[in-house]
């Protein structure tokens, strides 16, 4: 049984230095009583012991006060009982019933009211007047007697119910406080926690829109939500055309993976929904779902949020965790800070992207532009110098191009020369450059290709171009096209990039003044 109240801490401001004022007044008393002779010689030997122990017990409360050391409880209840045990040994030595001691019997059942719980007030007041009353039995003779005793305990109990009451209501006022203050400390833990999260979210934003490149914001935002949201696992998904999604970023237990992977086909029906929904969602427990596949298996929780730019929704950002209804509502609205973020810097770095397109290639056939083909071709010619590798060049020109514009109208030659590099651009490898050169001539970089490789391509592209018929307008027959072909390479030919082009194009001069469609080499 608890015979305190749950506060180890002061129950009124001060109350630890009142108490300890109030025993060394009190031992003060006590040595002067000793020093000035008021003790009788044959009361003074208990007298010294119980000194002895006033002091013993003064010097522990001293030192758990000055140490700020809680659990003094029991020190104040060995105070009521050593004060119980003094107060009676003095009314037994002293004039008995008529000793005035009993007066301190009403300060020792005060101080226990307030201190115990009302159970155990009443128990140690009961205590107090049994005893008080064994002490003065003998003396106890007549109803005057009885009700002179009943007189100096009546008090006692009216302080225990009055005390105890007050004592009662204070700590429960007490002990609701407390917990409100604990309330506004994990509040203001929480904001405090929010507001750090929420500059972190800012100032990491402000870094996603300088980013430029979608796979670096990609990375950006999956360090934003591993470092600084800290979800056990979290994962951004693209759209990949309109039926799928595809991983672009995930990251379980503090690891990033940027790997591609498509989502699986059990969870695209729902990964749909969050995007046309528009607004984050949290579903408190996956764990018996079949239309979501977590990426840890010990998931429990998951929160969507879309990543939503201009009412176009580019992909969905996904965070789990591995406790049963772990995101708040407050969880969804920061996750959705990032979403937003991370939508609109993925969307700037995709308009850059194109942008950046639009500016290296022609608006025609989507070929690389002349600018971009001279600055690689000097580029790829300074690293086949370094690492001592084949480079070569191919310039193709369009056969008798102006009797088509003249014939068929300019019209009609702009659908030749789309076409015609679509065929082209099929025949080059990933690795090489296909660029406008100007007007009908084309340029091919062949990086790594010696001579003999790039006369196979050149050929290849020569016959493709020959066998395909072209389109030249609504209604009319579709026409063949040839083209010649000129081809030098590094290092057997030229030392710059600019003898390379000098070298192609006398290549492609020759091949036009032996009777064009044929491929002639430098």
């Amino acid at each position: 049984m608890n015979i305190f109240y749950n506060s180890a801490k002061a129950f009124l401001p001060r109350i630890d230095a009142i108490y300890l004022q109030t025993r060394a007044l009190a031992l003060t008393t006590l040595v002067g009583w000793l020093v000035l002779g008021f003790v009788p010689p044959e009361k003074r030997a208990l007298s010294e012991m119980i000194l002895a122990a006033f002091v013993l017990h003064f010097i522990a409360l001293l030192a758990l006060a000055r140490r700020k050391k809680g659990h003094t409880n029991k020190l104040y209840l060995a105070a009521v009982i050593l004060d119980s045990v003094a107060i009676f040994v003095w009314i037994g030595f002293d004039s008995g019933l008529d000793s005035p001691f009993y007066v301190g019997l009403y300060l020792i059942v005060s101080f226990a009211s307030y201190l115990l719980t009302r159970r155990a007030a009443i128990v140690t007041t009961s205590l107090i007047s049994v005893a008080y009353i064994a002490i003065l039995w003998p003396e106890l003779r007549t109803l005057h007697d009885w009700l002179s005793l009943s007189l100096r305990l009546s008090p006692c109990w009216v302080f225990l119910a009055v005390i105890s009451h007050v004592a009662e209501h204070l700590h429960r006022s007490e002990g609701r406080m407390l917990n409100l203050f604990d309330t506004l400390n994990r509040r203001t833990s929480e904001l405090e926690k929010i507001q750090a999260q929420l500059e972190s979210i800012y100032d990491n934003s402000r870094i996603l829109a300088g980013i430029l490149d979608v796979n670096e914001v990609i990375k950006a935002v999956m360090q934003i939500v591993n470092s600084v949201l800290k979800y056990p696992a979290a994962a951004l998904l693209m759209r990949q055309g309109e039926a799928g999604f595809l991983y672009r970023g995930r990251v379980v237990e503090g690891e990033i993976n940027l790997l591609l992977k498509s989502a699986p086909e059990d969870s695209v029906g729902l990964l749909h929904g969050v995007s046309k929904l528009g607004s984050p969602v949290s579903i408190p427990n996956v764990l018996n779902r079949d239309d979501y596949t977590a990426l840890r298996p010990d998931t429990r929780s998951v929160m969507m949020a879309p990543m939503t730019v201009r009412r176009k929704t580019l992909g969905i950002l996904v965070a789990e965790s591995t406790v049963v209804g772990a995101f708040s509502e407050r969880d969804e609205k920061m996750f959705w800070v990032v979403a937003r973020s991370a939508a609109m810097a993925i969307d700037n770095s995709l308009v850059h992207q194109e942008m950046e397109e639009l500016t290296i290639t022609d608006d025609l056939t989507g070929a690389f532009n002349y600018r971009y083909f001279t600055d690689k071709l000097e580029e790829e010619q300074r690293r086949a110098s370094r690492y001592n590798q084949p480079l070569s060049l191919i310039m193709l020109d369009i056969d008798h191009f102006k009797k088509f514009n003249d014939t068929y109208g300019h019209e009609s030659g702009n659908l030749i020369l789309r076409e015609l590099s679509r065929v082209a651009y099929g025949c080059v490898r990933d690795t090489d450059i296909f660029a406008r050169y100007g007007g009908e001539e084309f340029a091919i970089i062949l990086p790594q290709t010696s001579l003999s490789e790039a006369k196979q391509i050149a050929s290849r592209i020569r016959e493709s171009i020959e066998k395909t018929r072209f389109l030249v307008g609504e209604g009319l027959p579709r026409q063949t096209v040839t083209v010649s072909v000129g081809l030098t390479s590094f290092p057997e030919n030229g030392k710059s990039h600019e003898d390379l082009i000098q070298l192609a194009d006398q290549a492609l001069y020759r091949a036009k003044g032996s009777g064009r469609n044929v491929v002639q080499v430098i």
